[in-house]
């Protein structure tokens, strides 16, 4: 009896114990098809100069950009392509003289105003780790933008100075641009913890015009360049996942600037604004970063410095900026 009883219970455990193997299977099962690969992407960037604890507001001192990316059907693919993703792009950038206390117009030493805009764009990354992106861009300057009305609201709540100056800002004016981008690998080590890229790009429209080329410098765990938070394409047609990244990047740019509405008003205003400017055509900018990023998140921090944009003013300038990428 005691020995029939003993392998009774020895049974019902291994019925148990089996049951238990095969609800913890099927449990993981339903867990992954609850949590499907990712097909879409929402961004986030934050450029200011308070980000280098100066306490200043200079130049291009604030910019923030809401973004969402969605990968292309993968039967729409040429053979010779990686990865597709479309997105599109809410934006403002904020524009000072050498201070956010402005007081007389003289001391006007780069236009005032905000750029408010909307964008819609394609990138197409190729096997070769070359990639290719087209934009098109809606945007406005002057008062329709918001500038004043965003600045004061920041200045309050982070209970900051009085601004001063945006009665001097320029004149409203829309306009459309169009830009294509192209880029690609030009070296890689064989361990593959640094390589080299490059990209030019082209802009032609009515708020920006220009020219310029940017090489940037990769080292750490990095990825091809149609899988990367470099050129924002961990978002995979195929619904794959890239492997984890965290790099540190440099990128100089040289840009050549045709037209830029921010510092010369609207293209074909009469009256453009109370201070207008004509831009250095060749500007020099410098980026230092460092970006981590997972199968559902990218996180990344840069230090930019560049030349004068205006011959006139009183200093370079230099910014810093965050971003968080989430897919899903």
């Amino acid at each position: 009896m005691f020995v029939s009883g003993e392998k009774k219970m020895i049974n019902n455990l291994y019925s148990a114990g089996k049951a238990g193997i095969i609800t913890c299977i099927l449990f993981s099962h339903f867990m992954g098809l609850a949590q499907p690969l990712p097909r879409a992407e929402l961004n986030f960037r934050s450029d200011n100069d308070l980000y280098l604890f100066n306490k200043q507001d200079q130049y291009y001192t604030n910019g923030i950009f809401f973004n969402i990316r969605k990968a292309a059907d993968s039967t729409q693919l040429s053979a010779k392509e990686a990865n597709r993703l479309w997105g599109i792009t809410v934006g403002q950038k904020m524009y000072n003289a050498y201070t956010a206390q402005i007081r007389y117009i003289e001391e006007v030493d780069r236009p005032i105003t905000a750029y408010l805009f909307v964008a819609a764009d394609l990138d197409r990354y190729f096997t070769n780790e070359s990639y290719l992106s087209f934009s098109v861009e809606l945007g406005t300057i002057g008062q329709r933008a918001l500038g004043r009305q965003f600045q004061e609201s920041i200045h309050k709540v982070l209970k900051l100075y009085d601004i001063a100056g945006w009665q001097y800002q320029l004149k409203n004016a829309a306009g459309l641009d169009a830009s294509v981008q192209y880029g690609g690998l030009l070296y890689r080590n064989k361990a593959h913890w640094l390589d080299l890229s490059a990209y030019a790009e082209a802009i032609l429209g009515l708020n920006h015009t220009g020219l310029s080329v940017a090489p940037t410098l990769r080292l750490g765990r990095i990825n091809p360049l149609y899988q990367s938070a470099l050129t924002s394409s961990r978002l995979q047609v195929n619904g794959s996942t890239a492997n984890n990244e965290l790099f540190f990047y440099y990128t100089p740019q040289l840009r050549f600037v045709g037209y830029d509405a921010t510092l010369q008003g609207g293209m074909f205003l009469h009256d453009k604004g109370p201070v207008t400017y004509t831009p250095s055509r060749w500007v020099l900018y410098h980026q230092f970063g460092i970006a981590y990023a997972n199968r559902l998140v990218t996180l990344r921090m840069q230090y930019i410095f560049y030349s004068k944009e205006v011959p006139g003013m009183f200093f370079r300038h230099r910014y810093g900026s965050v971003g968080m990428s989430y897919r899903f």
